[in-house]
């Protein structure tokens, strides 16, 4: 045991100032302050070194606690007496550990306990046999060893069975942070990796519980029972007493308004009496605070309103401070090696096997299979704080603990810059069909993947379906993805609703959600021609492009219709969501079909369609595979009674060099809306000859004169010579639309037209379903 002495004098929680001649770092308070400083700087500053390399947080907050500690700088005399005292020590350690049992306690809220029972067969079944090819190859290893096991490990067989399991589980809450920092939330891989941890965690922890149980009995048998009844006790009054409660809150709060502080500060005061009540009793105190997160209702109002009140704190500066005052623990210098780093190293190959055999049963690709594993190996802050336990409780003493403690930081550390670096969610969205609007036959039915945020939405896109003009001939399937922002959750839910045709009254059976209501209303309004299937993800920006992209493979659309992330209010300010715009972006990039954006000039925050649909449409064709696009989509509207299509072709003045093929396919292309011209008064051709973009913008400005409802344009032009020499693009303000799409979406250009910016799908990737047996959407996909 390690002893150290103070005086009790020297130290007090506030200084009389340094004009009085003190030392500003015998109070605790600076000192705490200081303490603070130091480590929020160093890890960060780690991180920032660390982070090109895809090194998770966990390996720069534990490598700066050595850092700090006696392996390096905790070393020097000076500076431990100076900023790391003895009197300072338990402190840090105190505020650390009740800030990660917020932590924890925020981690369950978030946690949705019914995505184990709603996840496919697959990945529950890799998760567990992941679990027990692991136990089964470091529990006779751990036999075999007992004898030379390390020196500080008191009590062995204990000490073995638990060091066994541990090794086995791959904890969600470890799983999620690591996926979050790579945004592979939404990904195939991130799928199977939340559903099958889920089930890993559960079965990994009852056999846990079992063998604390069983080492309580071997001691006293009344000790064990008083033991289970405790924690039995904990859970019936949190399940009878604690959640009846918080539903009762959340059905008490009003949609859409925030959960009353009074209600908050209660949950956190039952938060702190479990903690208590949990160390009493000789338990985990984080299992306590896991278990009552847990069983609160996730999600908005009360699971985000709580999220929003602990998790910033914790989670920038508490969890930080937790794992630096562990690595400032361990002394480099000082371990003692024997069989422990042996045992570790089988126990991540018996668990990497135990996940890349089943992964290659199901016909997972063997890259992506081998990323999977390397995923589900890592470990984070469940592994740290139950090492923190077991030394605790004289399970193991310094050394092993130190060992222990490097390896949770040396696994992911190797494991996960692997992983990404053989990981690409991209391949599986890549296809050698051509699924565009251009390419579609006549009498095909058209697959639109319909992405709405929020109520705003739904007039510009109801009116660009109703423009789209289904028949009996070429009907519309209409795939409608709600996207709604991961908050107050902990993983992504998708969410494919159920919807009772049935109905007769002219009702749809959904009144509950506005959004939906109003596209199943579309729906009847269309019967025969139109036909709508609504889905829900929850998911963060960062990842969320993923499910879009996965379901237009799905579905094999032709086109993923996105709403532009700006809009302007009732009071003429605009509001941007630039989580959405990180999302488009990413569509835009990586779709396996074609994508548009719609800028509706009169978006509201009504659901409403206009009774009479008439429609002035207006295509600017500069040339290129994106402009042929919105020709052909422009061409698909010309049918519509109630549209008249204008095209205006822009030829340069000067002669340029550009692609005699592009412009061969240009030229087909607009032959045929010459020729449906011909036969109809409704579609109109005209030619602007341009000398630069000052003439371009004088022609789109004229547009006004001529009231058009729809302006469409192709992202990328095979001729922008006159484009890119002109200091337009210098200040574009979103270069994702396209020089012309960007100008048409700028503030300046006030028009009260709609626009719709088009791409083309990209050509030039590999078939995913080649070589990636795919499950059904939502196999290993959270769902309710």
């Amino acid at each position: 045991m390690d002893l150290q002495c103070y005086r009790a004098q020297d130290e007090s929680t506030f200084n009389v100032g340094i004009w009085e001649g003190a030392n500003p770092l015998t109070s605790s308070l600076s000192l705490l302050s200081v303490q603070l400083i130091f480590i929020i700087l160093l890890t960060q500053f780690l991180f920032f070194i660390l982070k090109p390399i895809k090194q998770p947080r966990i390996v720069a907050e534990i490598l700066a606690g050595i850092i700090l500690g006696p392996s390096f700088l905790g070393s020097n005399k000076t500076f431990k007496k100076l900023f790391y005292p003895a009197r300072g020590e338990q402190v840090l350690e105190t505020i650390s550990t009740l800030g990660v049992m917020f932590f924890i306690f925020v981690i369950g809220v978030k946690t949705d306990l019914r995505v184990m029972f709603h996840a496919g067969k697959r990945a529950p079944i890799i998760g567990i046999i992941g679990l027990i090819v692991c136990v089964a190859v470091v529990m006779p290893s751990c036999m075999s060893n007992m004898m030379s096991m390390e020196p500080d490990v008191l009590k062995v067989p204990m000490f073995m069975a638990s060091l066994s399991v541990s090794l086995s589980i791959n904890s969600v809450l470890v799983i999620v942070p690591i996926l979050s920092d790579l945004n592979l939330l939404n990904s195939e891989l991130g799928r199977i990796a939340l559903s099958g941890s889920m089930t890993n965690d559960f079965v990994g922890w009852s056999m846990l519980s079992v063998i604390i149980v069983s080492e309580a009995s071997a001691v006293s048998s009344q000790t064990a029972i008083w033991a289970a009844l405790s924690i039995v006790a904990l859970v019936l009054f949190i399940v009878l007493v604690v959640r009846p409660f918080g539903l009762w809150v959340v059905e008490k709060t009003p949609q859409g308004k925030p959960v009353e502080e009074g209600y908050v500060f209660v949950f956190l005061l039952l938060l702190l009496l479990v903690i208590f009540y949990t160390d009493i009793i000789g338990a985990n105190s984080f299992t306590g605070a896991l278990i009552l997160g847990l069983l609160l209702p996730d999600g908005p109002p009360l699971g985000s309103a709580l999220t929003e009140k602990i998790e910033i704190i914790t989670k920038g500066l508490i969890v930080p401070l937790y794992y630096t005052v562990v690595g400032s623990k361990i002394n480099l210098w000082h371990l003692t090696i024997a069989k422990m780093p042996s045992i570790i190293f089988l126990g991540v190959l018996g668990k990497m096997v135990g996940i890349l055999l089943p992964s290659l049963y199901y016909k997972i690709p063997f890259l992506d299979a081998l990323a999977l594993s390397l995923v589900m190996v890592s470990k984070g802050i469940v592994e740290v704080m139950t090492y923190n336990f077991w030394m605790s409780i004289k399970l193991i003493d310094r050394n092993t603990y130190s060992i222990l403690i490097v390896s949770v930081m040396l696994v992911p550390a190797i494991c996960i810059p692997i992983a990404s670096t053989l990981y690409d969610p991209s391949r599986c969205y890549a296809v050698y069909k051509r699924r565009t609007i251009q390419h579609l036959r006549e009498d095909a039915e058209l697959r639109i993947l319909a992405c709405v945020h929020d109520q705003s939405h739904v007039p510009g896109m109801l009116n660009l379906l109703e423009a789209s003009y289904p028949t009996i001939q070429s009907p519309i399937c209409v795939y409608l993805l709600q996207l709604v922002e991961l908050v107050g959750r902990l993983i992504p839910i998708f969410i494919p609703h159920k919807i009772d045709r049935s109905i007769a009254d002219g009702t749809t059976g959904f009144e509950a959600d506005p959004i939906i209501n109003a596209f199943l209303l579309h729906e009847q309004s269309n019967q025969g021609v139109l036909s709508v299937a609504p889905f829900t993800t929850i998911s963060p920006y960062a990842s969320m492009h993923d499910e879009v992209c996965r379901m237009a493979v799905d579905k094999r659309v032709s086109l993923i219709l996105l709403h532009f992330h700006q809009r302007t209010d009732i009071a003429g300010h605009i509001k941007a969501n630039n989580g959405l715009r990180t999302m488009n972006k990413k569509v835009i990039s990586g779709a396996p079909c074609s994508v548009a954006i719609l800028i509706d000039r009169q978006a509201t925050d009504t659901t409403s369609v206009a009774n009479e649909f008439m429609h002035e449409v207006v295509v600017l064709f500069f040339g290129g595979c994106d402009d042929r696009e919105a020709l052909a989509y422009g061409e698909r509207m010309a049918r519509h009674p109630g549209i008249s299509l204008t095209v205006i072709r822009f030829l340069p003045s000067r002669g340029i060099k550009d692609d005699q093929a592009e412009r061969k396919l240009d030229n087909q292309s607009l032959d045929e809306i010459k020729a449906i011209g011909l036969r109809t008064r409704k579609v109109r051709y005209m030619e602007e000859l341009v000398g630069d973009m000052e003439n371009i913008v004088q022609v789109i400005r004229s547009l006004d004169r001529d009231s058009y409802d729809l302006v469409m344009v192709g992202m990328r032009h095979t001729w922008n010579a006159v484009m890119a020499n002109d200091s337009l693009s210098d200040w574009s303000e979103c270069p994702e639309l396209g020089v012309v799409g960007d100008f048409l979406a700028t503030a300046e250009f006030d028009s009260m037209f709609s626009i719709l910016i088009v791409k083309q799908q990209d050509q030039g990737g590999i078939l995913a379903s080649a070589g990636y047996n795919a499950p059904v959407h939502g196999e290993d996909l959270p769902t309710h």
